[in-house]
């Protein structure tokens, strides 16, 4: 089903949204992120009310995506929209949970971060960096390419998120394979799974792990974690590897297929994709708004300058991402 999001006060979309009244939304945001969006959504269209409900992601499938469908073979009622990271929003598309939606407001991002489809829309930029503790590892001792991390000196001594489950943090190394090539990719992430990194299912325990000196270096932190554990004064500096680009991933927004109020779903996707939407993401707290140009606090710009990124997972990745999830799998597993 497709639907064109249209944002004049008169719209049919508005019209039909104000007529279904709510949207229910699940997402993976901090509520009290998530209630500042809804205020501002809710004030700009009255008689619209916004339900949140936070849950978590990790799992193949998705719990979210599970609870979605056990809701909607109930006969019960489910998201009408999700805001989910992009390699977990791979598993709801390929579970048939995501309406495709043309959206105007995505012509003001860049080609390469948009889902050609309709399915998703990237709200929220999702940087990964390389991290170490200053005070276990001094600058002489860093590695200083990818593969250096592959040395006996690293065993137990690394910590990544799970890279067994599908999820972000196996993404973001299956997001390697194209730029460092076949070759170079397994001779990689072999000699990394010999090293033992120690895992975890969230991201915050991964800083943590870190910064209390419970491993030396960490390879998936997410660039506004690092950010505040800076800001909070705690042993955490960036690594940066000359063979390893910064890669950026996106929390998204997509409209579900089961949900019961679509025009008011379409309507959210739009107002948080809109120049304003992007302004308020990007005025709370260490969230980077998608949107290039909106002047926001934490805009990317502001936030790292004009260091570059590559986006990820592309068209490379997800051609062969059974293949390199499934390697990962087996590789990792303890």
């Amino acid at each position: 089903m497709r639907g064109v999001t249209e944002t004049s006060a008169k719209s049919p979309t508005v019209e039909k949204a104000k007529k279904e009244g709510r949207v229910l939304v699940y997402g993976t945001v901090e509520i009290d992120e998530f209630s500042g969006w809804k205020q501002s959504f809710e004030k700009k269209y009255p008689g619209i009310e916004v339900e949140y409900m936070r849950k978590y992601v990790p799992g193949t499938p998705p719990p979210m995506a599970k609870t979605i469908m056990e809701e909607t073979e109930a006969g019960k009622e489910t998201a009408d929209a999700v805001i989910v990271a992009v390699p977990p929003l791979l598993q709801f598309k390929g579970l048939n949970l995501l309406a495709s939606v043309k959206q105007k407001e995505s012509a003001a991002y860049p080609k390469a971060v948009r889902e050609p489809q309709g399915y998703w829309f990237p709200i929220v930029s999702i940087g990964m960096v390389q991290v170490y503790n200053p005070r276990l590892v001094k600058k002489s001792e860093l590695p200083k390419t990818a593969m250096d991390l592959t040395d006996p000196k690293w065993r137990d001594a690394i910590v990544t998120h799970d890279l067994t489950v599908g999820t972000l943090g196996a993404y973001w190394l299956a997001s390697l394979r194209p730029i460092f090539g076949e070759k170079k990719w397994h001779k990689f992430v072999e000699g990394l799974a010999k090293n033992r990194p120690k895992a975890y299912a969230l991201y915050d325990p991964v800083v943590d792990s870190v910064t209390s000196g419970e491993t030396k270096l960490g390879l998936t932190v997410l660039l506004h974690d690092f950010i505040k554990a800076k800001k909070a004064k705690r042993d955490i500096e960036r690594l940066k590897l000359k063979d390893l680009p910064m890669l950026m991933t996106f929390n998204a927004i997509a409209r579900t297929r089961a949900g019961s109020h679509p025009a008011a779903a379409e309507l959210m996707v739009d107002f948080l994709l809109s120049k304003q939407g992007q302004k308020m993401v990007g005025s709370t707290y260490l969230r980077i708004p998608a949107r290039a140009g909106t002047g926001a606090p934490y805009s990317f710009e502001k936030m790292v300058g004009k260091e570059k990124f590559t986006p990820f997972p592309n068209e490379k990745v997800l051609a062969r991402s059974a293949d390199s999830i499934s390697t990962l799998a087996r590789l990792f597993a303890k």
